[in-house]
């Protein structure tokens, strides 16, 4: 399934990179995609959308719908 959210506090690649470390701590598989200039985040997985947020806001960051 694909979960969209927005990180308001990524501002970098060094944010994005870690971001996706983050969602593939929960699932390896995921396709993410990060549009860095809107702040907005694409993931196909099949890990709930709760359990991704979790893992964004683990390594310090906001996550709005």
């Amino acid at each position: 399934m694909a979960l969209e959210m927005v990180v308001p506090n990524m501002v970098c690649d060094g944010c994005a990179e870690k971001i996706t470390e983050a969602i593939k701590t929960v699932d390896s598989e995921a396709k993410i995609n990060i549009d860095l200039p809107t702040k907005h985040v694409s993931v196909d997985t099949e890990v709930s959308l709760e359990s991704i947020e979790q893992a964004i806001t683990a390594v310090g960051y906001e996550v709005e719908p």
